[in-house]
């Protein structure tokens, strides 16, 4: 799937960045050798999964688990997977308490919050790649590169807020978007981040009056066409937010100055 001299990059990258564990959870369905009458076959499931195993394969600190969703729906709940094939990222974080782990559907921290991940749906191909690994590296080292104002203002959010970015594999401006609102969930969990690539579901195309991209759409009630700045976003999450904020705000990952940005140094079609 990965072209064996872009493998040997990417490992290279991982070793310099990685400096936690990264856990992937593929939610995906099994191939079937019939068609079935009404159902439409996943059909980037496939090469969704063999792009996970082969990045799972590149570092030790990477770890990959696979479910099906018709045999897995209560790990499906847990992270609100509706659709595959469905990624989701999770880094370092405390052990869940009080009803919340692997097969519950609140996965919680110590402090009673929702533990940090970030969710994607299709594959993340063609320019969401690059992006891809550097959510890895982001999500492994717990680093943010939002602003001062912007932690401060989304780690007080109290009550859940949906984000939803809408891409595609060709589009050069979905990336910086996505990897915005990915920060924003790893700032705070209940900022529930969700990278959609638009063309694998009509559907939500449909639904969501995508027309063109990025699309992001925040509490299913605001849509927020194009690349936009940083405030922007999330003055716009934390209006949609409400009134429910907390005094004292969790502990936020580590800030990284724009111009110390990691490079990857790839570009992978």
């Amino acid at each position: 799937m990965i072209p064996l001299k872009d493998q040997e990059m990417i490992a290279e990258k991982f070793a310099q960045e990685l400096m936690g564990p990264v856990k992937i959870d593929l939610f995906t369905e099994r191939e079937m050798g019939i068609t079935v009458p009404g159902k439409r076959p996943c059909q980037y499931c496939k090469p969704t999964q063999e792009m996970m195993q082969e990045l799972s394969g590149l570092h030790p600190m990477i770890s990959l688990r696979v479910h099906f969703m018709e045999d897995k729906p209560a790990q499906a709940e847990t992270y609100g997977i509706e659709r595959v094939p469905a990624i989701v990222l999770r880094g370092p974080s405390p052990v869940a308490t009080g009803g919340g782990g692997e097969g519950g559907t609140s996965p919680a921290s110590p402090a009673g919050r929702p533990r940090p991940y970030v969710k994607f749906y299709g594959i993340p191909a063609g320019t969401e790649f690059p992006s891809f690994l550097e959510t890895i590296s982001d999500v492994s080292r717990q680093e943010v590169m939002l602003t001062e104002d912007s932690v401060g203002q989304l780690s007080k959010i109290a009550t859940e807020v949906s984000v939803r970015v809408f891409t595609t594999p060709t589009c050069p401006y979905c990336p910086a978007v996505a990897r915005v609102v990915c920060q924003m969930a790893m700032v705070n969990p209940l900022v529930r981040s969700e990278v959609i690539e638009v063309s694998e579901f009509p559907e939500l195309a449909e639904q969501y009056d995508v027309k063109a991209v990025p699309l992001t759409v925040i509490a299913d009630r605001v849509s927020i066409p194009g690349m936009v700045p940083e405030a922007t976003l999330v003055e716009e999450v934390v209006k949609a937010a409400g009134s429910g904020f907390v005094g004292a705000a969790p502990e936020a990952p580590k800030r990284i100055e724009r111009g110390k940005e990691r490079p990857s140094g790839l570009i992978i079609p």
